[in-house]
């Protein structure tokens, strides 16, 4: 099996049996909230600290347990929340406020553009990237400069401002996917285009700026850096040992069983082996797909359950964090069909990057993945079979 990187030494000796007690520690620090695990914060991790290298990307990643007895951070990112306004240009009755909608699920009979709505997705008022028929390149010397090209759309989740994904009716989770696929393939057969990216930003820290939920899509004219180191780990990985180095993960995930979190008929939930923040979660589908376009129809509730469940899981068990997740799908003209795997990454704002992360790329994880699998694993079996 193809190795990525260099290190290859060092000793770690763990705690075999960690406290258990859950009790103490709460993400807000009040009593009255919902509970983390106080075990994953304050156990002791005997020997060296662990560097964890990412299979797809070569990516190192330091697992620091020990330094987790800090749950400030937690505690912070836990009370920050996003400032509600006055008006929203998201609510029913304002659909004026915000661009004419590209898509809408509606009541039969009420006319674009009006309330009687259940998802709707407008124009970005505020575009980063723009569609324009001609778009142009300059050179500056040896600098380099384009046109923005691109699409930026806002996916309105409910009508409800209040409305959270882990609350909402599943069949409203469903629409929200489906929302995801539809724009995916509208903007996948625009040949000025390279990439989409469907994300969902959730709380201030996560960089959210209005109150009332939605998710954001990005369709751009090259391919972005994170996705090159993607594509080029799996090329490297598929010349070597012949098979998707995503569809091997996945494998080697279900088999060790440890870092697992969820799983249905067709998409499993993990914790990653070199996880780079604490409770960084990855939803990847079984059947091996390079682009989110394909996803099935079949495959559509299973993959709002995953969703929905794991977002549960952070709701009740991390005291409704700040997170972003983020679907990551092949870009839309390379051939990558053999070696690519789309999936979807959740990380939780539980710590803050700063200057060693920045400096280096190389992330300092607080919490053992296998611990937070085990976590998540816990609350989330509780809420399946609630639902069941």
């Amino acid at each position: 099996m193809a190795r990525l990187g260099g290190f290859q030494g060092g000793r770690t000796r763990c705690l075999e049996n960690p406290p258990a007690d859950t009790s103490t520690f709460r993400a807000d620090g009040d009593n009255e909230n919902s509970r983390i695990v106080q075990a994953f914060f304050s156990q002791e991790l005997c020997g060296l600290p662990q560097l964890r290298q990412d299979l797809i990307t070569g990516r190192w990643v330091a697992v620091a347990t020990e330094r987790a007895r800090r749950p400030d951070s937690f505690t912070q990112a836990a009370k920050e929340s996003v400032a509600a306004r006055d008006v929203c240009p998201f609510c029913p009755g304002h659909e004026t406020m915000t661009p004419p909608e590209v898509l809408a699920y509606r009541a039969a009979g009420t006319a674009p553009n009006t309330p009687g709505w259940w998802v709707r997705v407008v124009p970005n008022l505020y575009a980063a990237f723009r569609l324009e028929p001609d778009g142009q390149e300059h050179q500056d010397g040896r600098f380099w400069q384009r046109d923005a090209i691109g699409a930026c759309e806002v996916l309105i989740s409910s009508p409800d401002h209040r409305a959270t994904t882990p609350l909402l009716p599943r069949r409203q989770v469903e629409e929200i996917v489906q929302s995801y696929v539809d724009r995916y393939r509208q903007h996948a057969q625009n040949p000025a285009l390279e990439h989409v990216l469907v994300l969902y930003n959730h709380g201030r820290p996560a960089g959210a700026s209005l109150e009332h939920p939605h998710s954001q899509l990005y369709a751009v004219s090259l391919i972005p850096p994170s996705f090159l180191d993607e594509l080029a780990g799996a090329r490297r990985f598929h010349e070597a040992d012949g098979e998707c180095v995503f569809c091997r993960t996945l494998e080697d995930e279900r088999q060790a069983g440890a870092r697992v979190i969820f799983e249905n008929e067709a998409f499993t939930v993990f914790a990653p082996y070199a996880a780079r923040t604490p409770f960084e979660t990855w939803i990847m589908p079984r059947r091996h797909c390079a682009s989110f376009g394909d996803l099935e129809a079949n495959e559509k509730p299973a993959f709002a359950e995953a969703l929905q469940l794991t977002l549960k899981g952070f709701y009740e068990g991390l005291n409704d964090p700040p997170f972003n997740y983020y679907i990551h799908s092949a870009p839309l003209k390379a051939d990558v069909s053999n070696l690519y795997h789309w999936h979807l990454e959740l990380i939780p704002k539980l710590s803050t990057a700063a200057g060693f992360e920045l400096g280096t790329g190389i992330w300092i994880n607080v919490v053992k993945p296998e611990d937070s699998a085990a976590f998540l694993r816990e609350r989330i079996q509780k809420e399946a079979a609630q639902m069941a």
